[in-house]
């Protein structure tokens, strides 16, 4: 097919909010090598934000939060009759597969290397030390139909602010009455899973001993995260510390860390939020490593990490306790050794 018979482009991706922030490059792409082409996106109701402000996308087609089999046939059935040309699935799932295959379209999927993370994970058997980050496996699906120059044109993420949420986090800035001078720090103090994310006591033992006295730090999370970010607060002292679980929906929280010095995380949608804006960011790692291609890529990022640990990585997604009962991968992660890198941002 030639890139100007493509005129309607259809990129799935349900979930979750790290993995849709970094298609965004493979959104560019797209729109560079099919000119011509509309370009739709399909993901989770609760994800629409990231994808919805971006003006290479002409339509989003939400997919229920809770995807029962009955929302997967009145899903497919729409996209049946939106006669796509084109299908670039970078879910690479059973529902995924469903959806792809109602019509006569050319259709590219995202290599998960679902294999080669078994013999990682399992065996410790690296075959993934060549892979490039899933930004740029992302975009390998239509490599073949691009120049070589719209390949290397973009690397990380890209995003896009809503206005309304721009003055709504300004308004919250000004009700707090930070001076300019405060410097604002995102902690997103809970991951996915228990294994990515960092002690409770660590995150307040950072606050507490942070380098810059005029700082100002917001807790950010959802739902049962409310635990560990009332944990953090309680144990600070003296400083300002502000509890925003459930209190930001994801275009608040994109205007957020647009403005924040620094962002320190565990492996975390937000973080991804940061690397689109190249935001300092401290990302500690975790169970989480390199070779699955999720660290960030903004030239404003340091990942700290036990490499000394063979039970590393424990999984691709994370575990809800650590197999070992030691969790040394984010133990061994010294607060001091944190504060010692915010030095060279703050």
């Amino acid at each position: 097919m030639k890139n100007e018979q493509v005129r309607r482009i259809l990129i799935i991706r349900f979930s979750s909010m790290g993995d849709i922030i970094l298609t965004t490059p493979l959104i560019e792409l797209a729109a560079k090598t099919f000119p011509l082409a509309r370009i739709d996106f399909c993901t989770k109701e609760r994800f629409t934000y990231l994808v919805r402000s971006n003006p290479k996308i002409h339509k989003v087609i939400k997919a229920k939060n809770e995807l029962t089999f009955s929302a997967l046939k009145d899903l497919r059935l729409l996209i049946k009759m939106s006669n796509y040309n084109m299908i670039i699935d970078l879910q690479n799932n059973l529902r995924s597969f469903y959806l792809r295959t109602i019509q006569d379209a050319k259709t590219e999927v995202f290599n998960k290397h679902s294999f080669k993370k078994f013999l990682l994970v399992n065996f410790k058997i690296n075959m993934l030390k060549q892979e490039p980050s899933v930004i740029q496996r992302y975009q390998k699906t239509i490599q073949k139909y691009s120049g070589k120059n719209d390949n290397d044109s973009v690397t990380t993420p890209l995003l896009y602010t809503d206005p309304v949420s721009e003055r709504s986090i300004d308004n919250m800035l000004s009700s707090l009455e930070l001076d300019k001078q405060t410097k604002l720090i995102c902690i997103p103090a809970v991951s996915a899973h228990f294994t990515k994310t960092y002690p409770a006591e660590y995150f307040a033992e950072i606050i507490n001993n942070f380098p810059e006295a005029n700082a100002a730090f917001f807790l950010t999370g959802r739902g049962k995260d409310s635990i560990n970010i009332q944990q953090v607060k309680g144990l600070t002292k003296d400083k300002k510390v502000y509890d925003l679980c459930d209190r930001l929906e994801i275009e608040d929280l994109i205007s957020l860390i647009k403005r924040c010095s620094l962002v320190i995380s565990g492996d975390t949608g937000p973080m991804h939020i940061a690397e689109a804006f190249n935001i300092p960011t401290i990302m500690l790692a975790g169970s989480s490593v390199k070779e699955f291609g999720f660290y960030p890529q903004n030239e404003k990022a340091v990942v700290l990490e036990n490499n000394s640990l063979r039970c590393r990585p424990c999984s691709h997604y994370g575990r809800p306790k650590c197999p070992k009962g030691h969790f040394k991968c984010m133990r061994e992660i010294s607060p001091a050794s944190v504060n010692n890198i915010t030095k060279t941002f703050i």
